[in-house]
């Protein structure tokens, strides 16, 4: 009785935990779940010291295996919750003799199947309570499936507006904007300043809602934001010394949004160093 108690907290405790990582992840617009943060962060630094290949590929490896910790915590939790009542509690077709298998790997077995909502249907259950907890599972794997393809697929938009802020920063330091500035139509220049403003605030609410995406390294360098940043920097610095107001204002505004995404790079993925100079060069360092 104590041994099929314990298996059933145990296993509610897993689910339990499961969910509400996945929920801290997903739905809740500025938390992670400490499971998927370590998974995370633990393949960051595992692929650092492995060379540029292996950091290319930390954000892709690190998201599925996050996906994968999700799958496994419902079906091991699912699968002790069924031990207690594995083989009595189930009917099995002609030809499958329960004593064959281990009562864990078999209730493991009926976790999977209904997790993915395959439904073989050589193992039925006959107990009332484990007749109402399978279609319970099958739903909530048929939820979890669809929540990680829809996380999946959000990444990638984050991650385009990132690398298009960084491509068109890139593109502006090529064609010398900071240093000519002072030499635009105020007003001009006021509007591409503000542009900026509301694409490095884009990219803080993506580090803040999708936190995951801060692992995903670019490739090239004229898509790494870490190397384009300096030139926004410049940029919001020529313009707070401008004798107008209105191309001041818009200066102090992408200052302001450079101070915001350095805090956030500090509070959220360890930023190293004392000052926003500091944090963007170790955003750089990560991203290079």
């Amino acid at each position: 009785m104590i041994w099929t108690v314990g298996s059933t907290v145990l296993g509610v405790a897993i689910i339990v935990y499961g969910l509400t990582d996945i929920f801290l992840t997903l739905l809740h617009p500025h938390a992670r779940g400490r499971m998927t943060r370590g998974i995370v962060s633990g393949v960051w630094r595992l692929t650092s010291g492995l060379g540029p290949r292996a950091r290319a590929a930390s954000g892709p490896i690190a998201t599925l295996a996050v996906v994968l910790a999700w799958a496994a915590a419902q079906a091991v939790g699912w699968a002790l919750v069924y031990l207690p009542h594995v083989p009595e509690g189930f009917l099995y077709n002609e030809g499958i003799d329960p004593d064959r298998y281990v009562d864990f790997f078999e209730a493991l077995y009926v976790s999977l199947v209904s997790l993915s909502t395959v439904g073989f249907g050589e193992v039925v259950p006959t107990e009332p309570i484990i007749r109402i907890l399978t279609p319970v599972q099958a739903v909530i794997g048929f939820a979890l499936l669809t929540a990680s393809a829809t996380w999946l697929l959000q990444l990638f938009p984050t991650l385009g507006r990132r690398r298009t802020t960084a491509l068109s920063l890139t593109m502006l330091g090529r064609a010398g904007y900071p240093e000519r500035l002072h030499e635009m139509d105020a007003a001009a220049a006021a509007t591409l300043v503000h542009g900026v403003a509301q694409q490095i605030a884009a990219v803080r609410v993506d580090l803040s809602q999708s936190p995951e995406s801060y692992y995903f390294r670019e490739g090239e360098a004229p898509t790494s934001l870490g190397r384009a940043l300096p030139v926004a920097v410049a940029l919001a610095h020529e313009a707070l010394t401008s004798p107008h107001t209105d191309l001041a204002m818009a200066g102090a505004v992408l200052d302001d949004a450079l101070e915001d995404l350095g805090a956030c790079l500090r509070d959220n993925f360890g930023a190293r160093g004392e000052s926003r100079a500091d944090f963007i060069e170790s955003f750089a360092r990560d991203h290079a």
